[in-house]
């Protein structure tokens, strides 16, 4: 069986085991590390008079308003406020996919990749060991 080359068992086990000692290495940074600047999500209101700004975990950072939106009274100014703190929200969340790589759960993909690790070695194992016993029986009509 020497000229399988790159293709033997223990070459695409070794292939595999890098790839998941990759993602675990991914996955432990994106859990421990933080980002080179903060993100930050802003959000307006009621025509920019009030303006807020949010950051991860999802805490308000700031929240501003033109004093003149007090004469509207307390239920356009709750309003107001609401609208601009989801804004920032939506803001912080669409930053937040973009800065960590859109959707991809690393626990699923690492999961996923040692299933399929385990499950190649056992096929390629199967495979190897019928390819064997065909060449014996050969060997043995020789």
């Amino acid at each position: 069986m020497s000229g399988t080359g790159d293709l033997s068992a223990t070459a695409i086990d070794q292939l595999l085991t890098d790839t998941r000692r990759a993602l675990e290495t991914m996955r432990s940074g994106q859990q421990v590390g933080e980002p080179a600047e903060p993100i930050i999500g802003e959000g307006e209101a009621s025509d920019g008079k009030v303006h807020a700004v949010v950051a991860l975990p999802g805490e308000v950072q700031s929240l501003t308003m033109d004093p003149r939106l007090m004469r509207e009274g307390s239920e356009s100014v709750c309003d107001a406020v609401v609208e601009a703190v989801n804004a920032a929200l939506a803001d912080l969340r669409a930053k937040a996919t973009t800065e960590v790589g859109g959707s991809v759960d690393l626990e699923q993909l690492s999961g996923d990749l040692e299933a399929v690790q385990n499950e190649s070695l056992q096929t390629m194992k199967t495979m190897f060991g019928a390819l064997q016993e065909v060449m014996d029986r050969i060997d043995r009509r020789t």
